[in-house]
């Protein structure tokens, strides 16, 4: 399946995508919602399916009632007010402050430092660069970050080492896809595509929706090289709220129990 364009996704309806798959995975019904936002049933479904516009007092009272992150926050508004908002583009090479870099080197696992939703590479601590020399931030003089998803798609290595590639692939490029618009500047989410299309994989895994069964599943399989038996990771991403001018995504991959 060829991709046209991204850009030709309509605004309302994937305004609605967004708040249906926010109220899934916190396991809210319409109804919850309809009732946090103190609006009828019939009216948030409406809303739901891209059939009526946001209003800013509204989209207010939707981030309010499924407690929605700062990077939502921005994408909804990008979504639905874009006269008010703009991308929120970062700047390569990317500078961390020295308590960033502490910090993420006295975490005991793999960790790193990811700008989302591009998932640009910014940092990784020891454990990460020792367990995944692949997925190395960019020199500071490149002419562009290096990219979790680009590397995923292109070096062998890793199919090799994640025994479940393809569903973290899958995800990461979902993620991608549904969260780009208005909030990755459109030269880099290009440059992103096109790196990932040789990979013969890409068009499927682009084009396809996941369950949210499959995107809330946070095993990762990683094949011991010496042994060639399974290891078994648990990943979780945090934004941090204090302080509050992080705008990267923290990423770490803990041990997870047979």
């Amino acid at each position: 399946m060829a991709i046209v364009s991204i850009d030709q996704v309509p605004e309302q309806p994937l305004l609605g995508m967004y708040m249906r798959h926010r109220r899934e995975n916190l396991g809210l019904t319409q109804e919850d919602v309809a009732r946090r936002m103190f609006v009828s049933v019939s009216l948030y479904r409406k809303l739901e399916k891209g059939e009526r516009p946001l209003s800013a007092n509204r989209l207010a009272d939707w981030c309010a009632a499924v407690d929605a992150p700062v990077w939502l926050l921005r994408k909804m508004v990008s979504l639905a007010l874009p006269g008010l908002s703009s991308l929120a583009i970062g700047t390569w090479p990317h500078t961390l402050r020295q308590e960033d870099r502490d910090h993420l080197e006295a975490l005991p696992f793999p960790a790193f430092y990811h700008r989302f939703p591009e998932y640009e590479i910014l940092a990784a601590n020891q454990a990460a660069r020792e367990a995944f020399p692949w997925l190395l931030p960019a020199d500071a003089d490149a002419e562009r970050p290096a990219n979790v998803i680009e590397r995923m798609m292109t070096v062998p290595i890793a199919r090799e080492v994640l025994i479940n590639w393809e569903e973290i692939v899958h995800r990461l490029l979902f993620i991608l896809r549904v969260t780009s618009p208005g909030t990755v500047e459109p030269e880099r989410l290009a440059q992103i595509i096109e790196t990932c299309r040789v990979n013969p994989d890409f068009e499927w895994m682009w084009a396809t929706d996941m369950t949210e069964q499959q995107y809330n599943n946070s095993l990762v399989l990683v094949r011991n090289p010496e042994t060639g038996g399974q290891i078994r990771l648990t990943m979780r991403s945090y934004n941090a709220s204090h302080p509050d001018d992080c705008d990267y995504q923290l990423f770490i991959l803990t041990p997870r129990p047979d």
